[in-house]
């Protein structure tokens, strides 16, 4: 069962990344488009919690690092979506009543979107990336936050929805 969730998650980040470097690409706004690999990552930390959440992050965040068209230094995106998918898993822990509700998953998109921007962005300014620009990070951030949340409407249930039906029996929750 195990090795199913694993292929599946593989699966999941594959089809973000190819997704989101050949079509989502057309639909950027001020450069920022959808960050569907975010999305998938999110989803399985919400599904998984925070060791899948920072386990996919990382390497969802890899093959973003190593796609073309990567004009950055490797391991940027992976730093940036394993800390927000630990994150993401960490509100699934806390929230271990229950599932998380609509509004809770739009908050975790927003503050992952936020976590994951900031990274990239400030690992960039260390490194001396000319295409980071601070004086507009608050314009792309909230443009990015929008599209993530738009995203997340369709693929985090999807995603959430598919990973629970390959639970153990024993794992899954019986509602009282």
């Amino acid at each position: 069962m195990i090795a199913l969730r694993i292929g599946l998650a593989a699966l999941f980040l594959m089809l973000a990344v190819t997704v989101q470097t050949s079509v989502l690409t057309n639909i950027a706004v001020a450069g920022v488009t959808c960050d569907l690999t975010l999305i998938v990552v999110i989803a399985l930390a919400l599904s998984r919690g925070p060791e899948w959440g920072a386990i996919a992050g990382f390497v969802g965040g890899l093959l973003m690092d190593v796609v073309p068209p990567a004009d950055h230094t490797a391991g940027r995106w992976a730093l940036s979506l394993a800390i927000a998918g630990y994150v993401a898993g960490l509100i699934r822990r806390e929230k271990s009543s229950g599932p998380v509700g609509p509004l809770g998953v739009a908050l975790t998109v927003v503050l992952g979107t936020a976590i994951s921007f900031f990274i990239y962005s400030a690992t960039g300014s260390l490194l001396h990336d000319p295409s980071v620009d601070w004086g507009e990070f608050g314009v792309r951030l909230g443009i990015a936050a929008g599209y993530d949340v738009v995203g997340a409407i369709v693929v985090i249930p999807l995603v959430m929805w598919i990973m629970g039906r390959v639970q153990p029996a024993r794992e899954r929750r019986v509602a009282p």
